[in-house]
């Protein structure tokens, strides 16, 4: 490794992983600033700019903790999970999991499930393009086919349960004119989150539909769904009710095709 390669490494991990240890011999001091000033310009420089993208990924969050709050947490959570990707679009993925784990924030529980929701938004619109399956497409199956039939889901659709109210937190926490909103503990309420075009979208899930949109995901036939869905449902219902679900997924462009 040349000398120049051995600077520009060891440059780049003191702004990634700043120590105590004083300034490092190879930092000379220039005609306006000293050595340390040299390098916390880098240091700061590089910590805004994880910060801005933790805002730009959890708005609920910051406002819900406010301006000064919301920095300790991006501090701790540099600190704790320093960026080791290419991509700055995968740096707050363990948010939800930080905020879970660290006492500072156990008395406030909605903070972990808000955060997992506005990572699940940000997952969906940052998912792959894929083709939409049509209705015409699905108008042309044979009848004797509908059986084994499998399907694959657009790579935006997401799912998670809630157990508060963070959907609603989020909506009012990031509107034009941000609402004050109280945390609230429900029953657990599973959520659909997708893209279509390119808005991002989500809405609360029937129990039927949770149903058989789980066991779409994870593979299951035309038959295999319709019997888990007869089991919340009578039997001579599930075909015609699974058939408009199917209707419903295609036309709001979260179905991609008839799996191989």
């Amino acid at each position: 490794m040349s000398q120049l390669s051995k600077l520009q490494q060891a440059f780049q991990h003191h702004v990634l992983e700043p120590t105590d240890g004083g300034v490092p011999a190879w930092v000379r001091a220039g005609r306006r600033s000293t050595p340390e000033k040299q390098l916390f310009a880098y240091v700061h420089a590089y910590r805004a700019r994880l910060q801005e993208v933790l805002e730009n990924d959890f708005p609920a969050i910051a406002a819900a903790l406010g301006e000064d709050n919301f920095e300790a947490l991006a501090k701790a959570y540099i600190n704790t999970h320093p960026s080791h990707n290419f991509s700055l679009r995968v740096f707050g993925g363990h948010m939800a999991d930080f905020l879970a784990q660290q006492a500072a924030y156990q008395e406030q529980p909605w903070l972990s499930e808000l955060a997992h929701f506005e990572w699940t938004l940000g997952q969906a619109f940052d998912a792959a393009n894929a083709p939409l399956f049509s209705e015409q497409e699905m108008a042309a199956i044979p009848a004797e086919d509908w059986p084994g039939l499998r399907f694959t889901m657009h790579p935006s659709v997401q799912r998670l349960d809630c157990r508060w109210n963070a959907p609603g937190m989020w909506q009012a926490l990031t509107a034009d004119e941000p609402e004050e909103v109280d945390a609230n503990e429900e029953e657990t309420v599973p959520w659909l989150v997708w893209r279509q075009e390119l808005v991002t979208r989500f809405r609360s899930l029937e129990r039927e539909e949770q149903l058989a949109l789980d066991a779409l995901r994870s593979g299951a036939s035309f038959d295999e769904v319709c019997d888990v869905l007869s089991t919340v449902m009578s039997e001579d219902a599930v075909p015609r009710h699974f058939a408009s679900l199917l209707k419903g997924w295609i036309s709001q462009g979260m179905i991609s095709a008839i799996a191989d």
